[in-house]
């Protein structure tokens, strides 16, 4: 019997372990580009249909009721990043799919009812504050401020209330940088709603938890430590490092953020499909607090990562357990390397790319597993934004923690991105 599957936003990554099965039509809803699908995409899909952004619902609706007409039965919606999972609850709610639920999506995508969430499961999160309108906020005064300053402290976190990892992040230390980011915050090009949100600076390390359930259980929990914050990776203090801890090293920590995690989604009614959350261990105290939480694959090469730690990449794992597949019948297995690390080698400023390494050349070392490449030649990158996050991203391993660093700032020194700003 073939399963059709729905795919909003097409990505070839997400596309691949789904057409290679004999018993799935694959259909795409794809935002309208000038270059459109390539032909020999289009040939392997069932229907394709354009809309002018996932964000329009009359399109959107109007994609539900051709399928439902021309009676092509949806079995399952998937989102393939973080600005289609709206698109694809309203699909699939429209659908009469179960999965991906709008109240899920809402609180995994919005980061105030996400927090709130969070501290209704019992976890530690940071105080925080809804901006709505923030020139309204501005035009309210000191006193508007102050109420803000009570709530919150310094420093504080201004972010998008439906953001991206750090994308458009800022942080305020006095009220005179909360005035300017709030009076003129800069949005990335993503970015639909202009709500913000602000929130209680956490001095802690950062992690990120990458996980895919079923029936509420995980099928792979791999916790990684962020050597370098996201927040200092988008200012230039590259380049990034995120190690995936072995868990017999740290089965403490693990056995606590699995029941956290476990809570949550106990909380949110998440019981099968993609996790990737983030959070801190707050120094002084060792708390974990809870910062963010996706209901998809992590971005960048996350999923490469955890491939490499488990044997199988993170999203043949997830499109298995989206098709109804059984674990056992995943090749997962133990990486050679005790420890695996995700390698962000990004420029040191915004610029034009001039020099960027070659995939081969970082191949060829001895402990270095897969590589992605961004951008060429030539291109703009600015920091903050994914065009630079993207720049060179490197899967490698070693049998330590102390060997993996040591081996990452080699990789990153030996093998830079260099670019060159022109002068107007």
């Amino acid at each position: 019997m073939t399963m059709n599957v729905l795919l909003v936003r097409y990505s070839p990554y997400w596309a691949a372990p789904l057409l290679d099965r004999d018993d799935v039509t694959l259909h795409v809803v794809q935002e309208r580009t000038p270059q459109g699908l390539g032909a020999d995409a289009l040939a392997r899909f069932g229907k394709v249909y354009y809309v002018s952004s996932f964000d329009a619902l009359e399109e959107l609706s109007a994609v539900a009721a051709d399928l439902l007409s021309e009676g092509v039965g949806i079995d399952k919606v998937v989102s393939s990043n973080e600005f289609s999972q709206y698109a694809a609850a309203y699909l699939a709610h429209l659908l009469s799919v179960d999965e991906p639920s709008t109240s899920v999506v809402l609180a995994t995508r919005d980061k105030r009812l996400m927090k709130r969430q969070a501290g209704a499961a019992g976890l530690h999160t940071a105080r925080t504050r809804s901006v709505p309108d923030p020139a309204s906020l501005v035009d309210g005064g000191d006193d508007a401020l102050a109420e803000l300053e009570d709530a919150v402290g310094y420093p504080a976190v201004v972010k998008p209330a439906n953001g991206w990892g750090t994308v458009s992040t800022t942080v305020a230390r006095d009220r005179e940088e909360l005035r300017a980011a709030l009076k003129d915050f800069r949005y990335a090009p993503e970015l639909r709603s202009q709500q913000l949100l602000v929130e209680e600076y956490i001095d802690g390390e950062e992690f990120h938890v990458d996980a895919v359930w079923r029936d509420g259980e995980p099928w792979v929990f791999c916790v990684s430590r962020y050597v370098t914050p996201p927040l200092r990776l988008r200012e230039g203090a590259g380049p990034g490092l995120s190690v995936l801890l072995d868990a017999d090293d740290h089965a403490g920590l693990y056995a606590e953020v699995r029941e956290l995690h476990r809570r949550l989604n106990e909380q949110l009614g998440l019981t099968r499909g993609p996790t990737h959350l983030e959070f801190f261990r707050e120094h002084g105290t060792g708390r974990l607090v809870f910062s963010e939480m996706a209901s998809r694959l992590g971005g960048l090469t996350v999923a490469q990562l955890v491939g490499a730690g488990v044997g199988v990449d993170e999203r043949e794992i997830a499109a298995h357990e989206l098709l109804d597949g059984d674990l056992a019948e995943l090749p997962l297995r133990r990486s050679r390397f005790r420890y695996v690390g995700m390698l962000n080698i990004i420029p040191s400023r915004s610029g034009r790319v001039t020099r960027i390494p070659s995939r081969e050349d970082l191949l060829a070392h001895d402990r270095v597993l897969d590589v992605s490449i961004g951008p060429s030649v030539g291109a703009e990158v600015t920091l903050g934004q994914s065009s630079a996050s993207v720049c060179v991203m490197v899967i490698y391993g070693a049998d330590s923690e102390e060997e993996l660093l040591k081996t990452g700032t080699e990789l990153a020194e030996a093998h830079p991105v260099e670019v060159e700003v022109e002068v107007e």
